[in-house]
């Protein structure tokens, strides 16, 4: 890293749990890297976590933040009406920028006052967070709901150095320019000293995009518009990898390894781990294990997918109406094909734990992570992560970033359901050497590239800036 100075972080929300868990405590935990792969250079530095309190009764406009502080780390908390939490968070981040950068344009709701609530709650938070700086402090904005930060700290006067990380698609020039707003939010871009996406497509593609909505020329891996540049690199986010290591190994009981007690040994398990979100596929798997069950009826009784859809943004109309689908189409392929004691697809609509999930990857089969878009999923790497003796497969959608170096997973196209169940067929059918010789190649990658490298790879690429 360059010059010393505190790591300071920005979030749309602030950390709920941020004392540092014991084993135990951290087992019960639901899935989250951001905070573990973070802590250690902000403990290291004193620094910052700022972001949004999570509760929709704050004041409106200016406001400063509250300061609590955990283990030498300072937690900032910015308060924000319910008019604000509307517009910014659930009309303009989740149905205007989280459809169009997941390359859904028909889903992307367009709606001036929502943006106009959203830059004012960015100023808003960098309003908050100006006091709190010190010149030689690092600050790393996160995600899509705060682009615009780094341009009103700017306006406010700070000088020091600050990055930005998408940790969502970036989607081809032609859909981002679908957006009234491209070339403001784009400009935006350039008051960071470094812009990191997960991989190089979606580099590529914010190049594009910055060529074509300002005429920016690309020279070397650096974007010049006018007398200003941007640096944009790819940086893939990892797995917490020592920590589900730790808990494959653990022998610690739950109520997901009382259920895999139970679970007929003849039968074949498939898991899949998704928040319940339109992007992640779910409907187009479950379609695919349907055609799996006719096209191979040999696998009827004999393979049980257990489907876990964690609730998300329950106030969005799109996300109500994706369970009903998922609900109504497990319901009528179980319906089809269930017996008195099977049934094809266990959907479980909540959250589990950590060491839950690590019991559901040990114990599977195949783990389907066959998103239609995303931008990295550590599913995919957790899964390999908490493998031992007897490794099962992942099969992978290539549309998502973890595709572009996990290349000893099976492909699949999400959107072809015929390709898909042949594909599921050879995962349940793999011989076991062939199993051994896919997961040993890609827990060297999973191992190379985790959650703690990708934190220090972009810190330091910023001190350096």
């Amino acid at each position: 890293m360059g010059s010393e100075g505190r790591v300071v972080v920005v979030s749309n929300r602030a950390p709920s749990i941020f004392a540092r868990p014991s084993a135990e405590e951290r087992r019960a935990l639901p899935v989250g890297g951001l905070v573990s792969s973070l802590r250690p250079f902000l403990e290291a530095s004193g620094g910052i976590w700022m972001g949004w309190d999570g509760k929709p009764d704050g004041q409106e406009g200016a406001a400063p933040a509250k300061i609590t502080e955990v283990e030498g780390i300072k937690l900032a908390s910015v308060s924000l009406s319910r008019d604000e939490v509307g517009g910014f968070y659930d009309d303009f981040s989740n149905q205007t920028l989280w459809p169009l950068l997941h390359g859904f344009p028909r889903k992307t709701v367009i709606n001036y006052d929502s943006y106009g609530v959203y830059r004012t709650v960015n100023w808003k938070y960098a309003d908050a967070l100006i006091d709190l700086l010190r010149p030689d402090d690092l600050v790393w904005v996160h995600d899509y709901h705060l682009i615009p930060l780094g341009s009103e700290l700017r306006r406010l006067g700070w000088t020091g150095r600050l990055g930005f990380f998408l940790h969502i698609p970036f989607p081809p020039a032609e859909i981002f320019g679908i957006l009234p707003w491209a070339r403001q939010l784009l400009t935006c871009l350039f008051d960071y000293d470094l812009v990191g996406l997960q991989t190089r497509r979606y580099v590529r593609n914010l190049q594009e995009s910055l060529g074509d909505e300002l005429g920016a020329a690309l020279i070397g891996d650096t974007v010049h518009h006018q007398d200003r540049t941007l640096r944009a690199r790819s940086f893939p986010v990892g797995a917490d990898v020592e920590a589900f290591r730790e808990m494959a190994l653990s022998q610690v009981p739950t109520p997901v390894s009382r259920f895999l007690e139970d679970f007929p040994k003849d039968r074949q398990l498939l898991i899949g781990v998704d928040r319940l979100d339109y992007t992640k596929g779910i409907i187009h798997r479950m379609q695919a294990i349907e055609r799996l069950l006719e096209n191979y009826p040999e696998m009827v009784g004999r393979v049980t997918l257990v489907q876990i859809s964690a609730p998300s943004r329950i106030n969005i109309p799109e996300y109500a109406e994706e369970r009903e689908q998922v609900d109504s189409l497990a319901g009528r392929i179980n319906g089809r094909f269930g017996e008195a004691d099977w049934m094809p697809i266990h959907p479980l609509h909540r959250s589990h734990s950590q060491q839950d999930l690590t019991h559901l990857y040990q114990e599977a089969d195949a783990c389907l992570v066959t998103p239609l878009r995303d931008g990295m999923n550590l599913v995919a790497k957790e899964f390999i992560a908490s493998q031992t003796s007897d490794p099962g497969v992942l099969v992978l959608s290539r549309f998502c970033g973890a595709a572009e170096s996990m290349r000893e997973a099976l492909m699949i196209n999400p959107y072809d359901f015929q390709g898909t169940a042949s594909t599921i067929h050879r995962a349940l059918t793999m011989p076991r050497s062939e199993r051994q010789r896919r997961w040993e190649a890609l827990f060297t990658d999973v191992s190379g590239h985790t959650a703690r490298d990708w934190s220090y790879s972009f810190i330091a690429a910023l001190g350096d800036s």
